[in-house]
């Protein structure tokens, strides 16, 4: 299995950066993606502090989504702010994750992201549109490693 930072190639990265700048542009929410190589403990539980490593928590709207990977232990997890989190629900969550652990299977991984980007970016541009200057995109877009 491929090292965190090998996981995606060049072009995927790319397009995961990409789509990620194209979904943001149409609301106040943030995005990121992270992998690490490994995780000794509970997905959820190791995007949750990266959440708030990544000062996720910190947006004015409470509407970051964390995508997170541990490629050698083949484990992931989304997770949502509060505010995001009270507009979509527990069976929102679910849906992105088995989509996701579908498209896993299929060693479909970059993909797999983009299509979770695009998915949670419409939603968040459906509760939480762009509308004025603290809407601005206040945290890198760029893969973060582990």
């Amino acid at each position: 299995m491929a090292s965190a930072k090998d996981f995606f190639n060049e072009a995927e990265q790319e397009a995961i950066v990409t789509a990620i700048r194209k979904v943001e542009l149409y609301t106040s929410g943030e995005i990121r993606v992270h992998v690490d190589d490994r995780c000794d403990q509970e997905a959820f539980d190791r995007a949750v502090k990266l959440f708030q490593h990544l000062k996720m928590d910190t947006k004015p709207f409470r509407n970051g989504v964390l995508i997170y990977v541990a490629v050698k232990d083949r484990k992931f997890s989304v997770v949502g702010d509060e505010a995001m989190h009270e507009k979509v629900g527990n069976q929102y969550w679910k849906e992105i994750t088995q989509q996701l652990h579908n498209d896993f299977q299929q060693a479909n991984y970059g993909n797999g992201i983009i299509k979770a980007v695009e998915t949670i970016g419409a939603t968040l541009a459906k509760y939480f549109p762009n509308v004025d200057e603290l809407d601005r995109n206040e945290l890198p877009d760029d893969i973060s490693f582990e």
